[in-house]
């Protein structure tokens, strides 16, 4: 009787065991696919960054390219209001009155207060 007891004790401790390691390879696995999504997560971020730099770098330097070749560039444009700021407008020429929102943006309207 007492072999009987030590069999099916030792039998539910190999299923026990059995038990804990089938569990903790499953979480080993939840916990290393997560590690590679913040990975990659982290790796389209860096990407994303030096792709914006690298446009960045290219807009910058094709202006510094420009005034390096002696293109005329134009000084600043200062306005001074009635209250004492002023306004320092660095377009282009080109640029000052060029519309900023698109006729698809929908239309203006004016703010009232109730």
């Amino acid at each position: 009787m007492i072999k009987s007891i030590l069999g099916f004790l030792l039998f539910i401790f190999c299923l026990g065991v059995l038990i804990v390691m089938l569990t903790g390879s499953y979480i080993l696995k939840k916990f290393k696919d997560l590690r590679k999504a913040a990975e990659d997560a982290a790796e389209q971020q860096a990407f994303r960054y030096r792709e914006e730099t690298g446009r960045q770098r290219q807009q910058y330097s094709t202006r510094n390219t420009r005034q390096a070749q002696g293109a005329q560039t134009e000084q600043p444009r200062q306005t001074t209001m009635a209250t004492g700021e002023t306004i320092i407008d660095n377009r282009r020429q080109d640029r000052e009155n060029k519309k900023i929102f698109d006729d698809s943006d929908g239309e203006y309207v004016e703010f009232e207060e109730a």
